[in-house]
């Protein structure tokens, strides 16, 4: 069968086909580079910001199991009320206490190359005695960062870290404030974040190789370009314990809305729960994968 086709008709089919073609190409086409920078810049906030609070985690032990005192336990060597501090073979370790505040200082010194990591700069951390025995109060942090480095990246500002009762159950209250990053090509992000974060024992509270992590909240910065940008937390970031062996503390899963004055709102996905420190960038109806080292 032969269809005949007026020149009106041929014409708006060809109008059509160079539409289509126009939008294929542009959601095919390169993704900003303003996207990418903002996106990159968030993702090494959360490395950085991770970084530096399981570290604090590992050097006492684990933040929400004790809090420290003056009267009961002692640590390795012998102080009353003191947990034992994990050793740090690149860094002086001190612990003084003054006034009813405990202040514990991580000290790397000059920046060096140390145990195949770059290290340098300093962490100080001030914790309020806990009140006599049976009186209640629940474990306080104030710590200050002064070119603290344990990485490619440099860390200055201020941190809090509060636990609280959320439902009867104790979750952890985190914030960042005038706080900046240097990133390894020199660059700098400033930042301010409020975070929750609560740990799912997954019904086996004596096994923590299957714990999940789970964290909320969000991150004003001004990026690396000099743009600003605000991110948001929208589907629960979850880090696998059993993924630090070969993922690190990389979430994933679980989604953030990062926004731009201006601009279109990128949504970064990290996926469904391997631990391939993998994630992808969608603006604009354009999706690319990026892949953290």
């Amino acid at each position: 069968m032969k269809i005949k086709m007026s020149w009106k008709g041929m014409t708006a089919a060809a109008g059509v086909a160079l539409m289509l073609i126009a939008c294929n190409k542009e959601n095919t086409g390169p993704m900003p580079e303003e996207e990418i920078i903002s996106a990159e810049d968030n993702q090494s906030i959360i490395d950085e910001t991770e970084a530096v609070f399981t570290y604090n985690d590992e050097l006492f032990g684990g933040l929400s199991s004790l809090r420290e005192s003056a009267e009961t336990g002692t640590d390795s060597v012998g102080n009353p009320g003191k947990r034992p501090l994990k050793a740090d073979k690149c860094a002086t370790v001190s612990r003084t206490e003054s006034n009813g505040i405990i202040t514990i200082v991580v000290d790397y010194g000059t920046a060096k190359e140390c145990e195949g990591r770059k290290v340098g700069g300093k962490m100080t951390i001030q914790i309020p005695v806990k009140p006599p025995r049976d009186a209640s109060g629940l474990f306080t942090q104030n710590i200050t960062y002064q070119n603290f480095q344990r990485g490619p990246r440099i860390i200055n500002g201020k941190h809090t870290i509060n636990l609280a009762l959320e439902n009867g159950r104790v979750v952890t209250k985190e914030d960042f404030t005038e706080t900046t990053i240097t990133t390894e090509d020199g660059k700098t992000i400033t930042f301010s974040s409020t975070k929750t974060r609560k740990e799912d024992a997954k019904g086996t509270p004596l096994n923590r190789a299957d714990d999940e992590i789970l964290v909320t909240g969000s991150t004003t910065a001004t990026g690396s370009d000099g743009k600003t940008f605000k991110s948001t937390i929208t589907k629960v970031l979850i880090t696998k314990v059993a993924c630090r062996g070969t993922g690190g503390i990389f979430p994933v899963s679980g989604t953030i809305e990062i926004e731009r004055p201006d601009k279109p709102k990128t949504v970064v996905d990290y996926g469904d729960g391997n631990c391939d420190r993998t994630y992808t960038v969608t603006s604009d109806g354009k999706t690319i994968t990026k892949s953290r080292k």
